[in-house]
């Protein structure tokens, strides 16, 4: 097996950590409770094995191989994304399991709406929603900022954890999974994901992933590899660029993002 990644045409390959040492990992917090059955579980641990598993990929692709200033924003981008959403599956499960998810015992049962009429110039219609009370209450999906605000305020991955402060930035960054949705002319991928995110996701992945929560596991060192990622600008010479949004990024100089 090689260290680094390798063509088609060599005789060795590059392989990520085995699904098996992922899973015996992940199955230390990922048991059967009062919340999750097995068959609920079974896929949660499947997509976060096989999301760690492109997260060391990306990291190795970053390593390995010169990319442009727009590819290397681009897996940068990727691996914050992947990592962003490994916590958050994570976070979802230790705050159903500690019965801290949401919940309701209100379902849509009808919706009424009105005709169009007119008040003083002024179109107006009414919509009226009708709920149904459930014997039981029902599961309410939590949106990622709801979990990560219940896993600090509850201290969930133990007193002790050491990034709870960190997990806010995460949550923004997490929404820039919409690329149509842009705030200003400069929230641009190119702008939002550097250096410094690369080193936030890496950090507290890391420590999400070898918190309490996993104790007991045999299979911490499989997560080395993101106390030591990091990254290269491929340039003699490189110049740091304040764009007044995110953090700043580090920027070749002899190139311009437009002609990427």
């Amino acid at each position: 097996m090689s260290d680094r990644l390798t063509l088609k045409s060599e005789n060795v390959t590059w392989y990520p950590t085995s699904m098996s040492s992922l899973e015996g990992h992940l199955v230390v917090l990922l048991k059967d409770n009062d919340f999750f059955t097995g068959d609920e579980i079974y896929p949660i641990k499947k997509n976060i094995a096989y999301s760690l598993q492109f997260i060391q990929f990306v990291n190795q692709i970053i390593n390995d191989i010169s990319l442009s200033s727009v590819l290397l924003t681009q897996n940068i981008k990727s691996f914050v994304v992947h990592g962003a959403a490994v916590i958050e599956a994570i976070f979802n499960f230790i705050v159903v399991s500690s019965g801290y998810g949401s919940t309701t015992q209100w379902r849509k049962a009808n919706k009424h709406s009105s005709q169009e009429y007119a008040l003083s110039g002024v179109k107006y219609k009414n919509e009226i929603e009708v709920l149904e009370k459930t014997s039981q209450p029902i599961s309410v999906q939590m949106t990622f900022d709801q979990l990560a605000k219940k896993v600090e305020s509850k201290k969930l991955l133990g007193d002790s954890f050491p990034a709870y402060s960190k997990i806010k930035p995460i949550r923004q960054l997490r929404n820039k999974i919409h690329i149509h949705d842009s705030d200003h002319s400069l929230d641009t991928d190119w702008n939002n994901f550097g250096r410094s995110q690369f080193s936030l996701i890496s950090d507290v992945l890391h420590k999400v992933l070898t918190s309490e929560i996993f104790s007991g596991s045999n299979y911490f060192n499989q997560f080395d590899y993101l106390t030591t990622a990091s990254y290269t600008v491929n340039s003699t010479s490189s110049t740091i660029i304040d764009l007044g949004v995110a953090e700043c990024q580090i920027l070749p100089s002899t190139q311009l993002e437009n002609l990427k």
